[in-house]
């Protein structure tokens, strides 16, 4: 029989992915830029507020400005303007440039590297792939494998590890792979933890799960197993406890390996709010800390708390409960998706709306998408038209858009007929045909 719980979480795994690539937090009470890309015919030159035109338009794109400069292109070269427009042109080898945090990542086509905001190279083109930095240094990679640069361009981690980048430093460390075996590396590439492993995890509130002889174990941050653990599943430690399996039964671990909520559920979530949900002949249900039942398993399926809530379902339809098991949403949805503490996306029979935390419907379930803006505001969309709603659910901004976006510090970039370019808040269009 298949596992209930792992096919409705990852149905709703999916969707809680595919709704957060759409929420967009950046803060809309930042204030607007000094300088607005304004659109004029086919051309892009910068404005303020006023409209009042600061940098003419004669460039075919721009981007917002970024350390005192703006990235521009014009006559199939790529380059920067200054706030007085003072243009300084890269060479025609450079086919590429994209802000990489305090630097600019820059291409000659075949290999990468970085400038700083002053255009002088940092990083030469030696690198097939640069990512972001993280903890003051950043992956780098030549084929297959993975090293690590620091702010000064040097590389503080030999380009040994591979293949594949195993994700940014969580609690100070990340795994990688040499010759065939997992280990541990601090930001300094410091071997913390030998390459003795199989297979390696995150590090997550201070435990990382590893498998070794075949079988998953836990280890800490010092790189100590956790005793005797031969369970066949172990998940990752949350609230100091973590769900394992054996034999088909489920239960809690604490930290130092003891078992202290037996192996008696054939599922179990993960706790959270201090509550995790489980499973018994295929109902459930969800239990404490120390074990004990606060939700009787009833539901065909229970995710895990968030904030307050949880979904569960019966049937088909999805439902929201808090933690005392009651029932808030007031009809039965196809699906339930947290956004935040305030809010969640409904969804039912392809329509979605807006729902807060006490059951009430705040914007209906009428439009064909939805985005969360920032702490106030909506996208919708609907019959191919675009606008913004706050928090209340009223209109902000019409539905008069053929595409809307958020960008940044309180622009959005959208599309009206044959005319496109940047609106703020209160509706105002910066361009001109």
């Amino acid at each position: 029989m298949k596992n209930p719980k792992y096919k409705y979480s990852l149905k709703l795994l999916f969707l809680i992915l595919h709704f957060s690539l759409f929420t967009l937090h950046s803060s809309l009470a930042q204030g607007y830029p000094d300088f607005i890309p304004f659109h004029k015919g086919d051309k892009w030159g910068f404005c303020d507020t006023t409209k009042r035109i600061k940098i003419p338009a004669i460039y075919k794109s721009v981007e917002l400005f970024n350390h005192g400069h703006a990235r521009v292109s014009l006559n199939n070269k790529w380059g920067f303007v200054d706030t007085i427009g003072i243009q300084h042109w890269l060479p025609d080898s450079i086919t590429f440039i994209a802000y990489n945090n305090d630097y600019i990542l820059v291409s000659n086509g075949a290999k990468n590297g970085l400038m700083d905001h002053n255009f002088n190279m940092v990083v030469p083109f030696i690198y097939d792939v640069i990512l972001d930095f993280d903890h003051g240094v950043a992956p780098v990679r030549l084929g297959e494998n993975y090293g690590y640069i620091d702010k000064s361009g040097k590389e503080i981690v030999p380009v040994i590890y591979g293949p594949g980048y195993h994700g940014k430093f969580t609690e100070g460390t990340t795994w990688q792979m040499l010759n065939g075996k997992c280990g541990y590396i601090d930001t300094l590439g410091k071997v913390v933890i030998p390459f003795i492993y199989e297979l390696a995890s995150p590090f997550i509130n201070g435990f990382a799960q590893v498998r070794k002889g075949g079988k998953w174990i836990i280890i800490n941050r010092q790189g100590k197993e956790l005793p005797d653990l031969k369970y066949d599943y172990m998940g990752p430690f949350y609230e100091g406890l973590a769900a394992v399996k054996l034999n088909h039964k489920s239960g809690f671990i604490d930290t130092i390996g003891k078992l202290v909520i037996p192996l008696k559920y054939d599922n179990t979530g993960f706790f959270h709010d201090g509550v995790a949900s489980f499973s018994i002949n295929d109902k459930w249900g969800f239990i404490n800390t120390k074990g004990e039942i606060v939700i009787k398993p009833k539901w065909d399926f229970a995710g895990d708390f968030q904030n307050g809530f949880a979904n569960v379902q019966k049937g088909d339809d999805k439902i929201l409960i808090n933690k005392n098991g009651k029932k808030i949403s007031h009809d039965e949805y196809d699906f339930i998706i947290p956004i935040n503490n305030e809010f969640f996306l409904i969804k039912k029979n392809g329509k979605s709306g807006i729902m807060d935390t006490k059951g009430k419907v705040i914007i209906p379930l009428q439009y064909n998408y939805i985005a969360f803006v920032d702490t106030s505001y909506f996208i919708v969309s609907n019959n191919g038209k675009s606008g913004i709603l706050n928090k209340t659910g009223k209109i902000v901004i019409p539905l008069i858009y053929d595409s809307l976006e958020f960008y940044q510090h309180g622009l959005f970039y959208c599309r009206k007929g044959e005319n496109y370019g940047y609106i703020d808040i209160t509706g105002k269009e910066f361009w001109e045909k």
